[in-house]
């Protein structure tokens, strides 16, 4: 799917079935790690409103600021929605980089400390039953751009 700004368009390349994968392969990954029971499991009603919920930003048509605001929507979407009954967070950290990362741009996280807000932000986002809260998604996408580069190849 393309999704047409008034400068450029913006790829969407990751899907449900991108989505299932990769909570899949977490799970497995986890599993292997620590030797504990993972419950890989879809909530299929709740994972069909998260790209619903994704369309709703990323719209201004200033390409790099609507990237960053769809990248946010995709980190919340999933563990607001719990499509997933283990791994909401891992998923959608996960698909928002590779998103950034089909577009272009690079998602710059370190693995534990700076990961630490993140997660406690998804971890409030999932509290606010009727819809994605205004004010933990600002603070998503302040953290997120102040996390994104342009993608430079290795040479």
């Amino acid at each position: 799917m393309k999704i047409m700004t008034l400068d450029d368009e913006i790829v969407m390349e990751i899907d449900e079935n991108f989505l299932i994968e990769t909570n899949k392969k977490i799970l497995l990954r986890e599993k292997k790690r620590t030797g504990k029971k993972v419950y890989i499991e879809i909530i299929p009603q709740n994972l069909a409103r998260v790209f619903p919920k994704v369309s709703e930003y990323g719209t201004s048509g200033n390409i790099e600021q609507d990237l960053i605001q769809k990248a946010a929507a995709i980190m919340a979407a999933i563990p607001w929605t719990q499509a997933f009954f283990d791994g909401n967070r891992r998923t959608s950290i996960i698909a928002a980089g590779t998103f950034l990362r089909d577009n272009g741009y690079d998602l710059d996280i370190s693995p534990e400390e700076e990961n630490t807000e993140l997660r406690e932000m998804l971890s409030e986002i999932k509290k606010h039953q009727h819809d994605l809260d205004p004010t933990i998604m600002k603070q998503l996408f302040l953290y997120i751009s102040k996390r994104v580069n342009k993608y430079e190849p290795k040479t």
